[in-house]
């Protein structure tokens, strides 16, 4: 079973995309390759084409499953429902933990023992490969689109998704899948803050699917916000180191996935002042 903390790739590989080209299909003129792909058992996950498809039709979702709901007169209300959501975020509760206490210590120990430059930039991506960092940076990426399940929630307890919640969702899984394809050192901030983040938010919502109200919510918020400036921050010198440090195509990604965050920052800071500001 050793193959599996080493995917996308059994004994490591390569990224898939180093030029920016490689981001995207022959289809369109791009150079990315999918015979290279198919060497990984999770090859489809892998292809250009796979997060723009997933991303249409979560977002096709959301007025489908609101038409149903109304025709079925679901309120989000019955035991079963709230069992199964209680379910849910204790999936991701113990998922998003699992994630953390693995990639905190993989990440610095690693920044230890071959120096911080090393683990910053992973020129030689040996902290991806050998050390392993790839296997949790790729989970990490697909269950983005087990977050899905989140808007789908909303919508059956009648409740319209915000701009936020459906820029959040569909914005991470196809950065998330450029991360990986490049295999983006940065995404080690991502990883990190965000699982750490997401341990403390499901355990809330868990918590308070059980009826169990816990004080302190804008305090989440708070730290999502932070969460996002320090991922910028902590990643820009990645573009300054430039290709000594990450590929033109990790690079890429990597602005990609900041300017992303600025809209998150924004869109958050905006939630936090209509909802606890306003009290």
């Amino acid at each position: 079973m050793d193959w599996i903390t080493t995917l996308p790739f059994p004994g490591g590989a390569p990224p898939l995309a180093s030029e920016v080209s490689d981001l995207l299909p022959a289809a369109v003129g791009g150079t990315f390759s999918d015979e290279a792909a198919a060497a990984s058992p999770i090859a489809w996950w892998l292809k250009p084409a796979t997060p723009l498809l997933l991303v249409v039709a979560y977002l096709c979702s959301e007025p489908l499953l609101e038409m149903a709901c109304e025709k079925l007169g679901t309120t989000g209300k019955s035991t079963v429902f709230k069992l199964l959501m209680a379910l849910h975020n204790l999936v991701l509760v113990v998922f998003s933990g699992a994630v953390m206490v693995h990639s905190w210590p993989l990440v610095l120990g690693y920044g230890q023992q071959h120096g911080w430059k090393a683990a910053y930039c992973d020129a030689d991506y040996s902290m991806w490969n050998d050390a392993k960092f790839g296997f949790w940076a790729t989970v990490f990426y697909l269950s983005k689109y087990y977050e899905f399940i989140d808007t789908w929630v909303l919508i059956i307890k009648r409740r319209k998704p915000s701009l936020l919640q459906v820029y959040h969702h569909a914005g991470i899984a196809i950065t998330m899948w450029g991360a990986t394809v490049t295999q983006g050192s940065w995404v080690a901030w991502v990883v990190c803050l965000n699982s750490t983040i997401h341990t403390v938010m499901y355990t809330y919502f868990f918590f308070s699917t059980l009826g169990i109200k816990i004080p302190g919510a804008q305090f989440l918020t708070m730290a999502q916000i932070l969460q996002f400036v320090t991922g910028i921050a902590g990643t820009v010198g990645v573009q300054f180191f430039g290709a000594e440090c990450q590929s033109d195509a990790s690079r890429f990604v990597l602005a990609a996935i900041q300017i992303y965050a600025v809209g998150l920052i924004l869109l958050f800071s905006a939630f936090f002042k209509k909802k606890y500001k306003a009290n």
